[in-house]
């Protein structure tokens, strides 16, 4: 950062604690890509079992349940490649590297499983209409499988959906086909037992309604993160406070807090100064707080020295 003003008094200095949380952020990207793969090649060949035996029976929930694994195929691929992009180094033109292809992974995945859960409730309606005839059994086999599938495929991957976006994403959408499949398995039963073949479209509209909510989360999460908000874990007002409290500082200004990727928050600020205090050791202080009480890793901070008599003054 630099100043061009002939009068100003600052120093001008950068703490960057970073190292760590980029290994430690890099070896969830890894466990997540290798959990990802698996859950990959097994959504993959159900889906297709699904595809034939929905058709064959005549079951929408059975389709429906096809139709959020294809959503699955289709994110699981978006997120290795995301996870690709991001491993590619910062250059001139991309000096946070890319990151962000996660978070733009997980908002296309969002918008994939909303229009997916839309579409279901449109069919259910119709299929109510008129419901045809399903085959129970055939459909209550493929989906006690495919329930199992996604049971392996949960524990693969919720420990990458604890620390990234992207591999929440693909989390949410495993998470949601388990509660599709376990309604297939219902409504099959339902059919089994007393012929009522509305079963199938009822609990179809029913799973669509089911996963709307947790997609929006989401997908709000990820506008969030594209706009630079303000993390939701980060309250603004307490951390401003926090660097005031610190020995020597007069008062903080024009403080922004963002999320370049999951688990990885920047901030930068101006702090102003005593100008009787070594700006080293409160820079050192200041960096200490943000790593140790609010996370805050990578971190720039401009010194300014000189004593604000009117600290509203210096609030940007």
């Amino acid at each position: 950062m630099t100043d061009t003003s002939p009068t100003a008094n600052r120093d001008h200095t950068h703490g960057h604690s970073a190292g760590g949380a980029h290994g430690h952020h890099g070896d969830l990207r890894q466990q997540s890509r290798s959990a990802m793969l698996t859950v990959l090649c097994m959504t993959s060949v159900y889906m297709i079992v699904e595809v034939v035996v929905g058709i064959l029976s005549h079951s929408l929930a059975l389709l429906a349940d096809a139709g959020h694994m294809l959503s699955d195929v289709a994110a699981l691929i978006l997120a290795l490649v995301a996870y690709w992009f991001s491993s590619k180094p910062p250059t001139p033109d991309k000096t946070y590297g890319y990151y962000r292809s996660e978070i733009l992974a997980g908002f296309f995945n969002s918008l994939l499983l909303v229009a997916i859960s839309l579409y279901i409730l449109f069919e259910s309606y119709q299929r109510l209409q008129h419901p045809p005839e399903v085959g129970g059994m055939p459909v209550l086999i493929v989906a006690a499988f495919g329930f199992v599938i996604n049971l392996t495929s949960l524990k693969l991957l919720h420990k990458g959906a604890e620390g990234s976006i992207n591999a929440k994403a693909a989390y949410l959408e495993v998470l949601s086909d388990s509660l599709a499949t376990l309604g297939v398995i219902i409504s099959s039963v339902i059919i089994l037992c007393t012929h009522w073949y509305a079963a199938d479209a009822i609990i179809s509209a029913v799973i669509g309604v089911a996963i709307l909510p947790r997609t929006w989360l989401l997908l709000t999460e990820c506008i969030n993160i594209l706009m630079e908000g303000t993390p939701g874990h980060i309250n603004l007002a307490e951390l401003r406070q926090s660097i005031r409290a610190i020995d020597g500082v007069v008062d903080v200004h024009d403080i922004h807090v963002w999320t370049i990727t999951s688990g990885l928050d920047s901030m930068s600020g101006h702090v102003t100064i005593d100008a009787e205090v070594a700006s080293d050791l409160v820079l050192a202080a200041v960096t200490d707080l943000l790593n140790d009480r609010y996370g805050l890793h990578h971190t720039t901070i401009q010194v300014d020295r000189g004593t604000c008599k009117d600290a509203g003054s210096c609030s940007g």
